[in-house]
């Protein structure tokens, strides 16, 4: 059966008349390397074609659909049928000259795109994708327009589907041909997986998240810049963003799973439900991720119906606002533990106004205290009931003790209304075996037992290969960080931009060494802590910055560094592994580890590097 991204309940819900005879069709008559939208905008667009078929060798079918009948049709040319209907008789667009349009904008837009053409030959530079277009009139029978020449020069036979072919005693082979009849040519080889997913994400603009930035602090992300599968969501992806429905929602996904698109998808599709006095809140743990999120969205046009904020900083806002209490004289921790206290007080006392807001989206959850989760899902509107939750408590980093979550305690009723992401497009799978052998000792996959307990899900690679990750070891800082900004200044030398490369350790001490090496060096390194939301970094720099705060955000270069002062203290250990795992995975392509003293993690990486 087909693939229908949208939900063929969803579908079947709102189909009427002929529609709901050509989705039946579709979904009886085609295999599951089908894929099949209905009515959905297209190319970024208020371009609704009826219905969008994709196959991966067949190519890209466009139908509309039509419930005329035979009787109502007054006269008709290539671009105009005029219909008797109860106004009189009305002109409407041939819908074969509507469905052609359709397809010749895709077409258009394909081939601007290198990838989707031919390279060399005599089709060079022309699209490698076949495409066409047709009309179904489905109440029409082949028997109402034989003999009617004029009928047959309008709408012509090969690209006109008739209420027969909707019969379900069509042999299914004889139904495709009939779809193949409709495509401009038949020989071209099928598209691979990278190619379909710049189709998809050229088809939907929504589906697709921009190039993956370094750490853009400065919220000017650039436009599609198709070179793998990353940057746009996979089918399940998008399975799942289409099909969220109502009310609350939970999402479980390792690293590099996709949850943060997921809720950039949410967050576009919503902002039209906002209103100024009751926002979209989008909460997170860590600053760089909101500073991602925020950015991305304004990238997309969404507004400040969507608000973005770490948890800490919402809940200064409320205490500042609600005047909850003075917390401006505090520190550290201390500051923390006070503002997230009040804010949660009041809260729970109505001191502020519960519901205020028209949907919560919540990243990272996993990162964020049981009280706070509580407190944040009372300020849903309850007309609208609309929660978004991500989860993976493999990356649960900021807990001190390891926490068995029961989100219905939190207020979260996510029970039948949960779905699980797998597949890492992230990382390589060199990158991520490393991973996940140096944290196998605390990440044993669990299944959740009565559909509120919280899994732990271990990722499955996308297959995408890369370098081995290199482990080096040392006799002394001086040494490691100097041989960091050899091999920056050799990667810089191969063409990778500054912007590519993060250096993450433990502490930060290292890394302020570091920069004034790189400094010296002349090349570009900023220390992200030294910079707030919308301020302006170097425009090609190094980024430094602390396992923690790499949270969320991912680079093509990961260069992580003094392994050794990872706390290998048995109290410690576990979360250790986790902070590793962590800074890891942030890494797309390339992966470089190194120690200069004794530590267990470091002995523990060189071991699954040798493994490999």
């Amino acid at each position: 059966m087909a693939v229908f991204p949208q939900g063929k309940t969803r579908i079947r819900e709102r189909v009427r008349g002929g529609e709901r005879r050509v989705f039946e069709a579709l979904a009886r008559q085609l295999e599951d390397d089908y894929t099949v939208w209905h009515n959905i905008p297209i190319l970024g667009s208020s371009r609704e074609p009826d219905f969008l078929v994709l196959h991966p060798q067949r190519g890209l079918l466009i139908l509309e659909v039509k419930d005329w009948k035979l009787s109502t049709i007054v006269e008709a040319n290539p671009l105009r049928v005029h219909l008797h209907t109860e106004r009189g008789e009305v002109a409407t667009l041939h819908p074969l000259s509507q469905a052609r349009a359709y397809a010749l904008d895709v077409h258009h837009l394909l081939e601007k795109h290198p990838a989707l053409c031919h390279q060399e030959g005599p089709h060079q530079g022309k699209v490698i994708l076949p495409w066409g277009w047709g009309a179904v009139l489905s109440h029409i029978k082949r028997a109402d327009v034989e003999g009617k020449p004029d009928f047959q020069n309008v709408f012509d036979p090969a690209r006109v589907l008739l209420a027969d072919d909707l019969a379900e005693d069509v042999d299914p082979m004889a139904f495709q041909e009939r779809l193949w009849g409709m495509f401009t040519v038949h020989w071209r080889p099928a598209l691979t997986l990278p190619q379909l997913s710049l189709v998809r994400g050229l088809l939907f603009p929504e589906l697709r998240l921009g190039e993956q930035q370094s750490l853009p602090l400065n919220p000017s992300l650039p436009a599609l810049v198709v070179r793998d599968v990353l940057q746009v969501m996979d089918q399940h992806q998008e399975a799942i963003a289409r099909t969220l429905g109502e009310g609350h929602r939970l999402i479980h996904g390792p690293a590099g799973s996709g949850k943060t698109m997921l809720l950039i998808f949410r967050a576009v599709h919503l902002q039209a439900a906002a209103r100024p006095e009751k926002p979209i809140l989008v909460l997170c743990y860590n600053k760089a991720l909101a500073d991602r999120i925020d950015a991305i969205l304004r990238m997309k046009g969404v507004g400040p119906a969507v608000q973005v904020r770490t948890f800490h900083s919402w809940a200064r806002e409320l205490v500042r606002t609600y005047q909850l209490g003075s917390v401006d004289h505090l520190k550290g921790d201390e500051w923390s533990d006070a503002v997230t206290r009040l804010a949660c007080d009041g809260i729970a006392s109505s001191r502020v106004p519960q519901g205020q807001y028209t949907a919560l989206l919540i990243d990272e959850a996993h990162d964020l205290a049981d009280d706070w989760i509580a407190a944040a899902v009372k300020m849903v509107d309850p007309a609208t009931r609309s929660l978004l939750v991500l989860y993976d408590d493999a990356q649960s980093i900021y807990q001190k003790k390891r926490r068995k979550l029961s989100f219905a305690k939190l207020g979260v009723e996510a029970r039948g209304r949960t779905e699980i992401l797998r597949i890492n497009y992230r990382n390589t799978r060199e990158v991520l075996s490393v991973a996940l052998e140096c944290a196998r000792s605390i990440l044993q996959e669990r299944a959740t037992t009565d559909g509120d307990d919280i899994p732990l899900v271990l990722p499955e690679s996308a297959g995408r290969s890369g370098p081995l990750p290199v482990f080096r070891r040392f006799d002394s800082v001086t040494s490691e960080l100097r041989a960091v900004v050899d091999k920056v200044k050799d990667l810089l030398g191969e063409g990778t931009r500054a912007r590519d490369i993060v250096v993450l350790a433990r502490q930060w001490w290292p890394l302020e060494k570091l920069q004034e090496l790189l400094d010296g060096a002349g090349i570009a390194a900023v220390l992200t802590r030294e910079h707030r939301r919308g301020e302006e970094r170097a425009e090609d720099a190094v980024t430094l910055t602390t396992l923690h705060s790499s949270k969320g955000l991912e680079f093509p270069v990961v260069l992580l560094v003094a392994l050794n002062l990872l706390d290998a203290r048995e109290d410690e250990f576990a979360e250790e592994v986790r902070l590793l795992y962590v800074g890891m995975t942030r890494a797309t392509h390339e992966l470089h580890l190194s120690a200069s003293g004794p530590s267990p993690f470091a002995d523990s990486v060189e071991a699954a590097i040798a493994r490999l």
